[in-house]
């Protein structure tokens, strides 16, 4: 894995980048991913971590799948809002354990959220036997702190300790600032005691 030596960025950071027009639609192929992998396991409840502007809880209600996100910066949710009226959508913070209270969901999803944050340190925010879905990426940005380019050293054996990996898939995506199609590895696994 490569530590990028990035600082971590506020949710001010974020909340510009929203205001300026934040496109999702490169992503679209994961969030489909994203949708097969939760219509795998019965009566899933999701709670996502970072839902950014809602637009893959959008899709995960519109699936029919009980829902709720959260995201540090007010921008973002307040664009959900608008964008996904009967979503559950609200500010939070990842590092807050409150913020995944109830524990009221079986999958937890993070999506391009994990090498932006202390991953291990959200991880263990979650409740045993919580399936897992999360994406991270293998290109830089002044906001990744960690780039993941071994499956099985930076995927695989890193994530060990917290959340046993069943499967990774790499995909491409576009990203949403800079429009440049990127390989970004979507994996799942089941969260476990530790």
């Amino acid at each position: 894995m490569f530590v990028t030596g990035h600082a971590e960025k506020a949710a001010d950071y974020y909340s510009d980048i929203y205001k300026r027009g934040y496109n999702t639609s490169g992503y679209y192929p994961l969030y489909q991913a994203v949708l097969q992998i939760i219509g795998r396991f019965p009566n899933p409840r999701v709670l996502e971590l970072g839902c950014g502007i809602g637009d893959l809880g959008r899709m995960i209600i519109e699936a029919g799948y009980p829902y709720r996100g959260f995201d540090f910066s007010a921008e973002a949710v307040g664009q959900c809002r608008r964008a996904c009226r009967q979503g559950c959508f609200r500010v939070g913070n990842v590092y807050n354990p409150d913020d995944y209270l109830p524990n009221d969901y079986n999958i937890a999803v993070a999506l391009e959220v994990l090498e932006h944050v202390d991953d291990l340190r959200v991880l263990a925010q979650l409740p045993a036997g919580v399936r897992v879905i999360a994406s991270v990426p293998d290109y830089d940005d002044v906001a990744h702190l960690r780039l993941y380019r071994d499956i099985q050293k930076d995927i695989i054996a890193y994530y060990a300790p917290c959340v046993h990996v069943v499967e990774v898939v790499t995909a491409k995506g576009r990203n949403a600032v800079t429009g440049v199609e990127q390989k970004i590895h979507l994996f799942h696994g089941i969260r476990l005691l530790t």
